[in-house]
């Protein structure tokens, strides 16, 4: 179920209904309102969903006993199986039969018939986080089956992130009897889920089209032209998933609950470390605290760090999808995240630290690092690892940044540069918010809100009117 559709917001008017009608009841209320919300995408995915997360609950209760170590390792291990089944076994069986040339897959094998349950990459990654949180006694165990299920399948969260914690979400589950209703959080709700809607209908929904057409002939595109689809795919993928995050927001917010950011304009970043404070912030975290850090992190020599450095980024591009697109994705900022330490190891014995002070040079990082990314962006979009290496390698020939070979794009170069401007505004809007909100209730009184309200509420349904597409980060 989509947030930008009827049906969703009706069921979130329902259940805002529910919710605060009945306070000691919002346990329920959440639990059949998230079935209800899941349920849309097939009985068996929510069966499965449901199965999981009874299995992950009852496993937790024991974490803290004798044989908690035990049930850690056999909790976490059935978790990935489920998620390795469903999302990559039948890439590996592809992948056998490609390396020695043998058919172990028919038309009519069981495994082909398999569909990837919506969301189970995020909530496989949740459940581990709080089974490992609840062992080494970060947290206590969920007081109840409903308050656990309520916590894992938030429909606000569930599909697509942010990916919570149990010491950042599991004090408001136990709470929610105590909220109360609150305008602020109204207003922040209703900020974040017009912004969300903004970016998904007006900006992410009307690049799409354009992306595909380019996409739809890789193998055709000019070096000149791989850029300009790069760019414009860079800005989909962006406001596609930092919409669905901050509608989330919003959602929360009118239950008076609050989620974790996960984008911070990473567009504006000078390196991959950045890059990765600030896009999906939520998957960097988990990756650094469940992986990075238990693999040694940096405690063990520099060698050793990037070798980390490098498996957890390599993990993280397999975590996002069943091809080896997405693993030479995660190698390669991998890769970037090696030399990048390796960069300022040797600017700090060279003394030269205060470059990164300078405004000159803090622009051409950002844009050098958006160009970088953009190549990235061509392993994550294109459809085979060699027609994806055959782009790249057109985009980085001389010949693809000859001014001539842009004729007939400057359309498209406009929208791009327009595109960064707004994500530009973006990074003030958020930095300013609480200035920006003194001021417009300063100036602008009730009725002229009111007025202004209205007519961007008018504007974004008459775009949810249209075909609503998906959000790109469900297929993870």
């Amino acid at each position: 179920m989509l947030f930008h559709t009827p049906e969703f917001i009706a069921l979130m008017l329902v259940s805002l209904a529910l919710y605060y009608a009945f306070p000691r009841w919002r346990v329920p209320v959440l639990t059949v309102a998230n079935m209800i919300f899941y349920v849309v995408a097939g009985v068996g995915n929510l069966l499965l969903f449901l199965a999981m997360t009874a299995f992950t609950y009852f496993c937790s209760k024991a974490l803290q006993g004798p044989r908690g170590r035990f049930f850690l390792w056999f909790s976490i291990v059935v978790n990935v199986a489920n998620l390795l089944f469903f999302k990559y076994t039948t890439f590996l069986i592809r992948s056998i039969e490609n390396t020695f040339s043998v058919q172990l897959l028919t038309q009519d094998s069981f495994m082909l018939k398999i569909v990837l349950p919506i969301g189970i990459s995020f909530y496989t990654f949740q459940m581990i986080a709080y089974l490992v949180d609840v062992y080494k006694k970060r947290w206590e165990p969920a007081h109840s089956l409903l308050r656990f299920w309520v916590f894992i399948s938030f429909f606000a969260h569930l599909v697509a992130g942010p990916i919570m914690r149990g010491k950042e979400f599991m004090p408001q589950i136990d709470n929610l009897t105590k909220i109360r209703f609150s305008a602020g959080n109204f207003r922040l709700g209703a900020f974040f889920l017009s912004l969300g809607i903004f970016k998904k209908v007006v900006l992410a929904d009307y690049i799409t089209p354009h992306v595909d057409s380019f996409f739809a002939n890789t193998a055709g595109l000019s070096g000149s032209e791989g850029w300009v689809a790069a760019y414009l795919f860079a800005f989909q993928i962006f406001f596609d998933f930092s919409a669905y995050s901050e509608m989330a927001l919003g959602i929360a917010y009118f239950f008076g609950m609050e989620l974790a950011v996960n984008f911070r304009t990473p567009y504006l970043s000078q390196n991959p470390t950045e890059f990765w404070r600030r896009w999906h912030i939520t998957l960097s975290n988990w990756i650094k605290d469940y992986i990075y850090i238990p693999l040694g992190g940096s405690r063990k020599g520099e060698v050793r760090q990037y070798t980390n450095l490098f498996i957890a980024m390599t993990i993280s591009g397999i975590w996002h999808g069943a091809s080896w697109t997405f693993v030479a994705w995660g190698m390669f900022y991998g890769a970037l995240a090696t030399i990048h330490k390796i960069y300022i190891m040797l600017k700090e014995k060279l003394g030269l630290q205060s470059l990164d002070k300078s405004r000159i040079y803090q622009g051409i990082a950002i844009i050098v690092f958006f160009h970088i990314t953009c190549i990235a962006w061509v392993l994550f979009r294109v459809n085979g690892l060699r027609e994806a290496l055959s782009l790249i390698g057109r985009m980085l020939s001389p010949s693809a940044f000859n001014p001539a070979h842009f004729a007939g794009l400057h359309f498209f170069l406009f929208i791009v540069a327009l595109l960064f401007a707004l994500h530009i505004g973006e990074y003030f809007l958020h930095r300013n918010r609480s200035e920006l909100g003194v001021w417009w209730h300063r100036y602008f009184p009730a009725p002229v809100r009111a007025v202004l309200y209205t007519a961007i509420a008018a504007i974004l349904i008459l775009y949810l009117k249209g075909e609503q597409n998906t959000f790109i980060y469900f297929q993870f």
